[in-house]
């Protein structure tokens, strides 16, 4: 759903008002996040850091204006990270703190149909210990 003019021009002023006023940001990916858990990381950061996330192309406009009008800002590193699902944290405290709330807040969840794993998964050949009787539970999974 596109945003309006309204809400682009809100999300530009906001995200101009973060960039100056934080020195230390960082870029978290939240793929397979929550809503429930979002509100509960924001929650557990009021005072100390704020989140913010939207849509990577006005991200991007945003970052360029603001590195137009000033030059050589330690921000710049910030545009080739801007892909994917990723928000970002600032924060003026130190980041080791910031770091550990944001870990804090992070919950095991179990494995969705069709998602991509974040790391590697190796099953070895071998008997799985079910009879062949049981394969209708190796189709469910599919």
């Amino acid at each position: 759903m596109p945003l309006s003019k309204q809400k682009k021009s809100e999300y530009f002023i906001k995200l101009n008002r973060m960039l100056s006023t934080y020195t230390k940001v960082f870029v978290v990916t939240v793929d397979n996040v929550g809503s429930q858990q979002m509100n509960m990381t924001r929650k557990s950061m009021r005072g100390t850091a704020e989140i913010l996330m939207g849509k990577n192309t006005l991200i991007r406009k945003v970052l360029k204006d603001f590195l137009e009008s000033n030059p050589g800002h330690f921000f710049e590193k910030l545009q080739p990270l801007i892909a994917g699902n990723v928000g970002f944290v600032f924060t003026n405290a130190d980041l080791p703190k910031v770091r550990d709330l944001i870990l804090a807040n992070r919950v095991p969840a179990p494995a969705r149909v069709g998602a991509v794993s974040p790391v590697d998964v190796a099953v070895p050949a071998g008997p799985t210990g079910c009879d062949p009787g049981q394969t209708s539970f190796f189709q469910v999974l599919q």
